[in-house]
């Protein structure tokens, strides 16, 4: 059993929705200072105990992160894998969609790929985005090693998992798809819809995407009767992003305002609704825009810097 501690495979925990415009979504390794040390949070953990003793799945979710990482609380592997087993249990997407990754990765429970593999399609049978995302990676993956027919099979099945992620806002899902459309690869070449993906992520501060939405409209300036689209992107392409920095967030604060868009939801709700969106770390406090990209796919087409 592998024992990451501070440094940690994680996803699960928080972005504020009303924080930014799109959310975030990781499923990269992150390495960073646990945020909730000398009582910071007491006062609000304290309140998810209680919503916990509700049945509020979220805080239960919630718990099982703070109790597995120490963010908060001592180390209680034991405790995390319970709140997140009752959580999971009762179908709460992130709680299923969480235990999946611990299997996977031999993180508070003995790794075992089957049953993380088992429980990444309930979570993506339940909507989960994540859940979506890691799906279409794999598949990916596989399609990318199988023969042609099965590679078809994987892709299609990939693509589609990966628009559902897109339309929910992934900003990784939304610029993976966007890069497989600027290069017809598992799917048809579509370079109006990769720079639409693209022009939304750069607008909403993902910085990663500039560089790809310049090189694809240089590629669409080639094409007949774009002048029109070309003209309209260019234009959004000079627009000078605001971006909002998480850095100076209290994660108290931050604990606080979840704390209270669950009770708005009913903390005596059994199963109530999954308003905790899923992140990028183990702290509760996120880089908005700093969403990395899945794992190199063929010859780096997704994650390799654009043509000059």
């Amino acid at each position: 059993m592998k024992h990451f501690n501070k440094h940690l495979l994680l996803t699960g925990l928080v972005v504020l929705p009303f924080l930014f415009p799109l959310q975030v979504h990781s499923n990269a390794q992150v390495s960073t200072h646990l945020l909730c040390s000398d009582d910071q949070c007491e006062s609000e953990i304290v309140k998810l105990h209680k919503m916990a003793r509700y049945n509020n799945y979220p805080a239960m979710t919630l718990l099982s992160m703070i109790y597995a990482t120490g963010d908060g609380r001592e180390v209680d592997h034991k405790k995390a894998l319970s709140y997140l087993e009752r959580a999971a249990g009762s179908q709460h997407p992130m709680a299923v969609f969480t235990l999946s990754e611990w299997y996977r990765e031999g993180f508070v429970v003995e790794q075992n790929l089957a049953q993380a593999d088992a429980l990444l399609a309930q979570a993506v049978s339940l909507g989960h985005v994540s859940a979506q995302y890691k799906k279409t990676l794999l598949l990916l993956q596989q399609a990318d090693a199988a023969n042609a027919d099965e590679a078809n099979v994987f892709a299609n099945e990939a693509i589609t998992l990966l628009q559902q992620a897109s339309d929910q806002r992934s900003v990784e899902a939304m610029f993976l798809l966007a890069r497989l459309k600027q290069q017809g690869l598992f799917t048809q070449l579509d370079l109006e819809g990769a720079a639409q993906l693209f022009k939304r992520l750069m607008i909403s501060g993902h910085e990663a995407s500039r560089p790809f939405l310049q090189e694809t409209i240089a590629m669409l300036a080639t094409k007949p009767d774009t002048a029109g689209l070309v003209a309209n992107l260019q234009q959004a392409y000079a627009v000078e992003v605001i971006k909002v920095s998480t850095n100076d967030l209290n994660p108290d604060s931050i604990l606080s305002d979840v704390i209270a868009q669950l009770q708005r939801k009913g903390v005596y709700s059994k199963g109530s609704a999954s308003m905790v969106t899923t992140a990028c770390g183990v702290s509760f406090s996120c880089n908005a825009f700093a969403a990395e990209m899945g794992p190199k796919l063929t010859n780096q087409v997704i994650t390799g810097e654009p043509k000059r």
